[in-house]
């Protein structure tokens, strides 16, 4: 993707190239892993409550964020009439990262942090590699116009995996008309 003419024959080579991979490489998917709702990391927890009032006083109930969790994407409402549960991503008193809300239980969909690299769509790892790319061309290629050109190509690329990760499952979910609301 960088456009250089030797490539990297493994991560664990010690040239120059592979370091500055390595270097950027958590970093490249945590990122690419938190700017997409990825149907492979997509994970589901039943929260612990912390026995904390929130600091905010407009939520009741506060919990533990997960170790696991890159991007809190949504509390579960508990039939399929509720509306969107609101919740927010705190700091406590304690300095823990927490998640205020009023649902109690609450279970939180979120993505993932997914280290096992078999777990990775086809589509991920190429939108991972464009994302890196970007991160490490200043290093590797000392020229901003490949690293701008890495940024738009990711950006493209996205927009494709994102169409074809939408595309798998389907969940019904039920329609809701105004005038049966106001009944």
């Amino acid at each position: 993707n960088l456009r250089v003419s030797t490539g990297v024959q493994s991560a664990d080579y010690a040239d120059k190239n592979a370091v500055v991979l390595n270097e950027f490489y958590d970093n490249a998917r945590e990122q690419t892993l938190k700017d997409y709702d990825w149907n492979f990391a997509n994970s589901y927890k039943e929260l612990a409550l912390t026995g904390n009032i929130p600091q905010n006083p407009k939520f009741l109930y506060e919990y533990d964020y997960p170790n696991d969790c890159l991007s809190a994407r949504e509390i579960l409402p508990y039939t399929d009439n509720d509306d969107i549960i609101e919740f927010e991503i705190a700091s406590n008193a304690s300095g823990q990262k927490v998640i205020n809300t009023n649902q109690v239980p609450a279970v939180l969909r979120y993505t993932k942090l997914v280290n096992n690299e078999t777990f990775f769509t086809s589509e991920f790892v190429t939108v991972l590699s464009w994302y890196l790319a970007f991160l490490a061309a200043p290093a590797i290629t000392g020229n901003r116009n490949i690293q701008n050109d890495c940024l738009t190509i990711y950006n493209a690329m996205t927009a494709r995996a994102k169409m074809l990760n939408a595309s798998e499952g389907y969940i019904k979910t039920p329609e809701r008309c105004s005038w049966f609301d106001c009944r």
